[in-house]
């Protein structure tokens, strides 16, 4: 596994995956704000944000509104609102947010292959297997 700058300016292994940095290479420093306030927001089942396990691939902002777009592990999942919720929810207590949409995407379908060394292994310790 390779050391790189992490998303918050460490060094060390990367707390997000290829695919996810790659869509935030182009986020405005204000994106980049609302990115790290998605990282912030833990996935329900698994001990991990949304943004380490590459459910959130797209965030986008606009005269006060913000366009995010995710995906999920599974269809089906009986946490969807939740999450959505959640997402809003930490959005709009940012200044200069507005208002939130949540697009929910299945292009690129999500895969465990979207994961960190570091998160497989955060996930190996609480019990889920790969």
């Amino acid at each position: 596994m390779s050391t790189k700058q992490s998303v918050d300016g460490a060094s060390g292994p990367p707390r997000t995956s290829e695919f996810i940095e790659a869509r935030r290479a182009d986020a405005s420093p204000f994106e980049e704000t609302l990115w790290d306030a998605l990282d912030g927001i833990p996935d329900p089942h698994i001990p991990v944000s949304l943004v380490e396990m590459a459910m959130v691939y797209d965030v986008t902002a606009e005269d006060g509104h913000v366009d995010v777009e995710m995906s999920f592990p599974c269809m089906g999942c009986p946490a969807y609102d939740m999450i959505k919720n959640d997402v809003r929810s930490c959005l709009r207590v940012i200044d200069g947010v507005d208002d939130v949409d949540v697009e929910v995407v299945w292009d690129p379908v999500w895969s465990k292959d979207m994961l960190t060394e570091e998160v497989r292994e955060k996930m190996h310790e609480s019990g889920i297997g790969l």
